[in-house]
């Protein structure tokens, strides 16, 4: 299935997606609420053609506004994540780079240890095999054969000699080398405070730039559809009035979550297909939600989903089709599911993998934490688990990743997968990724 491509098209999705903009992250749009035209402007502006006119100039500045304001929040986030990756990345070298510099100084002061203990062994031959005479004096009084004797000991001393003395450089230099990588260890684990501050800051920074983003889109989706509204009141000649409208979002309210409940009542029937369509598949889980089937965790990543049931596009929290499929199926299979990851980009987690993690990597949404199925929690090894797993490993692409290998080897329970390639995971719930 493809990657989900979302896009506005309905008033009844923006306003879906402003409720859903109520619940989440705020931040500072710059329009206030006081630069909006209520009703009674509006009306009041139909008075005469050049009110009139002034009142759709500024509703038409405030649709552009709005939609600036929200691609430049994007655009700013995406800058900010490509800077946290990048000090990510430069803290996790620099701790590669320290971690080998520290092995590289420990192998040679080993060597340099090797060595010294081999010269003092050496030298302490040498001493056995010089037995302290005197050896000129042992030269003249002794007979030729004994003579041939010392002469000869003494050759194998001169060597031995020579051989310590080299010993004892080599363990020299080694020392040396050992003491001077062990400083450019300690440079380079002294250097991991600094790009260790750095991340933190530039992660903080992308957060709150994510944070921005997805305030400057909920305002765009909360303002832009009485926006509308309003200006083809005064285009059309509509005489629309606050009650006329506030009517017409309760409908639409209640059309979107009719669609939703239906869409998640079809699902539960025998035998239903699975969709390959992202939005078909968002809005069933959006009944499922509504109906307590499917719950989240802190952060709260079933936002994620309702933005794609409402057709609403956010930077860096889309959902692949192939997760939405898997959450719905999990749902389907155990009567209710609980999920506590998906997209980490979205909600600004660095954690587990990091920034190389399904949930993350590729503006994130490859990926889904299950931590609950049936209302019982998971190990990865659990009987629920175990089932999810079979029923999974039979629709997710080949080479889709799987966690809590480790918690099924020790519970004697790794089974053969078609599809799955696992790996180990914490035994706190079940991870599923289409990252092949």
């Amino acid at each position: 299935m493809s990657r989900a491509r979302r896009t506005n098209n309905t008033i009844t999705a923006l306003v879906v997606a402003a409720i859903v903009g109520a619940t989440t992250l705020s931040g500072g749009a710059a329009a206030r609420a006081d630069d909006y035209p209520s009703w009674d402007d509006v009306q009041a502006a139909k008075a005469s053609e050049s009110a009139k006119q002034a009142e759709v100039d500024q509703i038409t500045q405030l649709l552009a506004q709005l939609k600036d304001e929200a691609s430049a929040a994007e655009q700013q986030a995406n800058e900010k994540w490509t800077l946290n990756e990048k000090a990510q990345k430069a803290l996790e070298d620099g701790q590669k780079t320290a971690d080998s510099l520290a092995d590289r100084a420990a192998s040679l002061q080993a060597s340099a240890d090797a060595s010294k203990k081999q010269a003092a062994q050496l030298a302490a031959q040498f001493a056995r095999l010089g037995g302290g005479e005197d050896v000129s004096s042992m030269l003249l009084t002794s007979s030729s054969g004994e003579s041939d004797d010392l002469l000869g000991k003494l050759g194998s001393l001169s060597k031995l000699s020579e051989t310590v003395s080299g010993v004892y450089a080599t363990a020299k230099t080694q020392s040396n080398e050992a003491a001077a990588m062990s400083d450019q260890a300690q440079v380079a684990k002294d250097a991991l405070t600094a790009l260790a501050n750095t991340a933190s800051t530039s992660l903080a920074d992308a957060l709150a730039a994510q944070k921005a983003a997805v305030s400057a889109v909920n305002a765009q989706s909360a303002h832009e559809s009485e926006l509308q509204a309003q200006l083809a009141s005064l285009t059309q000649n509509v005489a629309t009035t606050e009650a006329d409208y506030q009517a017409g979002v309760a409908a639409a309210e209640a059309a979107a979550a009719a669609a939703a409940a239906a869409a998640a009542q079809a699902g539960s029937a025998p035998g239903a297909p699975i969709s390959d369509d992202a939005r078909t598949l968002a809005l069933e889980l959006v009944g499922d939600i509504q109906a307590g089937r499917l719950t989240g965790a802190q952060p709260d990543h079933l936002q994620e989903i309702e933005w794609i049931a409402a057709g609403d596009s956010v930077e860096n929290c889309g959902i692949d089709t192939q997760i939405l499929a898997a959450i719905v199926v999990a749902v389907r299979t155990f009567g209710s599911a609980g999920v506590s990851d998906i997209n980490r980009k979205c909600t600004g987690q660095i954690e587990g993998a990091g920034i190389y993690s399904a949930h993350y990597v590729g503006g994130g949404g490859h990926a889904v934490d299950f931590n609950a199925l049936d209302g019982q929690g998971l190990s990865g090894a659990d009987d629920n688990s175990l089932r999810l797993i079979a029923v999974l490993d039979q629709v997710m692409p080949s080479g889709s990743g799987l966690g809590q290998r480790q918690c099924r080897i020790n519970a004697g329970d790794e089974p053969d997968f078609s599809n799955f390639h696992d790996f180990a995971d914490t035994c706190t719930h079940l991870h599923v990724d289409d990252l092949t």
